[in-house]
């Protein structure tokens, strides 16, 4: 019973947390940088990251939470060999969405260019290996 609360947790977690990232990277965000103002732009974008960040970061937390709670067991005694590397896809996104979300994201919101490219590089990193989540909560 506890298991199936933690997928069902985890599935939760996973649409709340890609579907704002899927939101932001393919409609908000594009749609801001037809906006001529770089000032504009920053204000914009700096203002939907402080609102959409609590949000994400609970559910990243609990999807985090859910994948270890479901895969950690599992990978100690050899039974299912996709839960470490579940794991392993779950914390690689936790710290890239750490350093996009505390070091290059403040960064470009002050308008650092470069600090923006790699923001953006690391954001859009995150779409593909977070894309394997939804395989990684039903095969663990």
């Amino acid at each position: 019973m506890l298991e199936l609360a933690a997928r069902i947790v985890a599935t939760y977690s996973l649409v709340v947390w890609l579907g704002g990232i899927l939101h932001l990277a393919l409609a908000a965000i594009p749609q801001i940088r037809i906006l001529e103002d770089r000032q504009t732009r920053i204000l914009l974008t700096a203002g939907m990251m402080k609102r959409y960040n609590p949000y994400s970061w609970a559910a990243l937390t609990i999807l985090t939470i859910s994948i270890f709670y479901l895969g950690l067991p599992k990978a100690l005694t050899g039974e299912n060999v996709l839960a470490l590397p579940g794991m392993f896809i779950v914390s690689g996104l936790f710290a890239a969405d750490f350093i996009h979300s505390f070091i290059y994201g403040p960064r470009a919101a002050r308008g650092d260019i470069h600090a923006r490219k790699k923001a953006n590089i690391l954001a859009m990193s995150e779409i593909p290996p977070a894309l394997a989540l939804p395989a990684v909560i039903i095969l663990i």
